[in-house]
Order: C-alpha cells, then sequence, then structure tokens
C-alpha cells in the first residue's frame, strides 16, 4: 500500500510541475516548423521484380533544431501489373545532433496501403488476378539530406516497406499462395521548412 501511495505523489507532482508546449504556439513562436516534401523515384515489388516508378508526397513537423521529423506520407507505386497507394506515420532521426548542411538519418513508420492487383508473375506462370486487396504494414530506411539553405534541402531516400500480402489464386488445379512480399523505393526529394 505505501508503494501505491509513494507511486501516486510521484506521478501527481510530475504532471503538477510538467509545463506542456501547446504545438500550435510553439509553430507561432518558432519552436516548431512544418515541412512540405515532394519525392520522385523508382520502387521495385518483389513478387514481380520489376522497377517502375514511386512517388510520394508528405507534409511533417519538425523542432527548430530539426534533429527528428514526424510526416504523414502519400506514397504511389505502378508496375503496370500491380498498383500500390500507400498512407503512413513516418519518422525520422537524424544520426547525429548536429547537422548544419549534410546529414544521414534513418526512418520507421507505419503504413496502410491499398493495392490494385491486375497480373502477378510467379515461377515463370502469369496469374490474372483483377481484384483490390488492402493491408496495414511498419517500413524502414535511411536518408542522406544536404541542406541548401536553412529552410530548403534535397535528399536521397532508400525505403524498404514489409508488405507481406497474402493471395490466394486458383490455378485450375489447386489454390496458389501468392506473397507480395516487399516493396522498396529510392526516391530524390525536394523539402521546403515553412
Amino acid at each position: 500500500m505505501k508503494s501505491l501511495i509513494f507511486l501516486l505523489a510521484l506521478l501527481a507532482s510530475s504532471t503538477a510541475c510538467a509545463q506542456w508546449n501547446n504545438p500550435i504556439d510553439g509553430y507561432c513562436s518558432g519552436e516548431y516548423h512544418v515541412v512540405g516534401t515532394l519525392g520522385l523515384g523508382v520502387g521495385e515489388l518483389q513478387i514481380n521484380d520489376e522497377r517502375d516508378f514511386a512517388g510520394y508526397a508528405s507534409i511533417g513537423i519538425t523542432p527548430d533544431a530539426g534533429v527528428w521529423q514526424v510526416e504523414l506520407r502519400y506514397t504511389n507505386f505502378d508496375d503496370g501489373s500491380v498498383s500500390v497507394d500507400q498512407w503512413g506515420l513516418i519518422a525520422k532521426v537524424d544520426f547525429t545532433v548536429t547537422c548544419d548542411v549534410q546529414c544521414l538519418y534513418w526512418m520507421v513508420g507505419w503504413n496502410y496501403g491499398e493495392f490494385d492487383l491486375d497480373t502477378i508473375e510467379k515461377y515463370d506462370v502469369l496469374y490474372t488476378i483483377n481484384d483490390d486487396d488492402n493491408d496495414n504494414y511498419w517500413n524502414a530506411g535511411v536518408g542522406y539530406r544536404y541542406n541548401w539553405t536553412e529552410d530548403f534541402n534535397t535528399s536521397i531516400e532508400y525505403n524498404y516497406n514489409d508488405i507481406d500480402t497474402n493471395l490466394y489464386v486458383y490455378d485450375g488445379v489447386s489454390d496458389v499462395r501468392l506473397d507480395l512480399g516487399h516493396l522498396r523505393t529510392l526516391t530524390l526529394n525536394l523539402s521546403y521548412r515553412f
């Protein structure tokens, strides 16, 4: 009982002493900045093993120091056989605390993807799907950023999306399991900090 009272007293004193920072006040006072990013590049879905267009647009928030960033991201990939529309919440964290001009950073996030499946090739057999599917999954990646000015930068990002969605297709004899696998993207990005 004494430990429970001690724990409650500690939590009550911690919340009483905490100063909660209103994010809108933080943005207005310049502590936080909104970051808009547009990225274009290539992607490859594991099952089809074809490289094609991948692009994304995001809006995020970062502190004035710019050591981390949290963003909402929309990504599109289309290899002609499978189209992916992906929405995600991504966190970026710099490897070092001071990145004046150049910086390496890592990314991690959680995504929701919608897949428009036309055809899939596996073991030299072409399966016609003509179906839609969806899934949620994690992603991880790394990036290199170059700051041209305090507010404008370009970056290169590699992202690994662990889709791992399974489909079952009847091939005339039995159901065949098709695993979409992972989606890898490599993009060149333009970002502006407001």
